[in-house]
């Protein structure tokens, strides 16, 4: 029993250590390129990204992929303009969306698109509209990505809002050699594909991750998308909670009990290391409004 207690302790203090580690390399790595932002979206201006959406249900969101200031970028809308007519009326109104020649390719399979549609606005046109019955997000997807223009695709789900300036950092990831696939677990999860991969794998619904060898998939630790969300009504309690914590700690110590002392020792290392983790996480988001990212809501203060 004792040497479990020891050998979990060393865990939670070790699996502790790395992520924040992680967090702050990606800290310093995010505060050098926003440095070097100037010369980074010069070199990266050939790297063009299609956000494929499935399960829209808010014209903000849309509003909020439209926002980003990445010139080679596009936003493709899949919706059912039956079951939805409200929110594809308002898009089409919003963005004086036209019908266009519904011309996909052949590389994935897709069925049931009635009609496509473009903005007229220039300053929207990259929007992209599809009307087809309601189906899973991976069938909209491989819709979406039959008709997308650039060469890394970006499946996007209901409810997930970019956050500044992701695009331009993708882009550097991107431009790099043997890239064919970026990921970041941090915030609002997502995975970014090389098309042809996609291509290769008969659609999303193949699975290309699995394709893709270990050496080009590149991981990263900071956020990119947030799900908005009210600020948490504990978040007053916390820090009532952390002096409970503290006080159990040490009455476990007088007593002579250093098993449980351990134990409630694990349990503040893990808690600090959250609490570290979302401040960085926070800072790298740059976002003073209460998101949902990794471990806790977070807002900059």
């Amino acid at each position: 029993m004792t040497v479990a207690v020891v050998l979990f302790s060393l865990a939670v203090i070790i699996l502790a250590a790395v992520w924040v580690a992680l967090l702050v390399r990606a800290r310093n790595k995010h505060l050098l390129l926003d440095r070097m932002h100037g010369p980074v979206g010069d070199a990266s201006g050939a790297i063009g990204f299609s956000l494929l959406c499935s399960g829209l249900r808010r014209l903000g969101q849309v509003e909020n992929l439209l926002s980003s200031e990445y010139d080679r970028c596009e936003v493709i809308a899949v919706l059912d303009a039956r079951q939805q007519p409200m929110l594809f009326g308002k898009l089409a109104a919003r963005y004086r969306m036209i019908r266009v020649d519904y011309l996909p390719s052949d590389e994935l399979p897709v069925h049931g698109v009635r009609s496509m549609w473009r903005s007229r606005q220039r300053c929207f046109r990259h929007l992209v509209l599809l009307d087809r019955p309601a189906d899973t997000a991976v069938d909209d997807w491989n819709a979406a990505a039959s008709v997308a223009s650039y060469d890394w695709l970006l499946p996007v789900r209901d409810g997930q809002y970019m956050l500044p300036g992701a695009l331009e950092r993708l882009a550097v990831e991107a431009g790099q050699e043997h890239a064919e696939l970026i990921r970041s677990w941090m915030g609002e999860p997502f995975v970014l594909f090389d098309r042809e991969r996609v291509a290769a794998a008969g659609g999303f619904g193949r699975r290309p991750l699995r394709s893709v060898p270990r050496r080009r998939r590149h991981t990263l630790w900071e956020p990119f998308f947030y799900r908005p969300t009210r600020q948490s009504p504990l978040r007053r309690w916390r820090p009532w909670a952390a002096a409970v914590l503290v006080g159990a700690i040490a009455a476990a110590a007088l007593t002579g009990h250093w098993m449980p002392t351990v134990l409630l020792l694990d349990a503040a290392v893990a808690w600090s290391a959250a609490a570290c983790a979302a401040r960085l996480l926070a800072g790298m988001a740059g976002r003073p409004v209460p998101c949902k990212i990794s471990v806790k809501n977070f807002t900059v203060s």
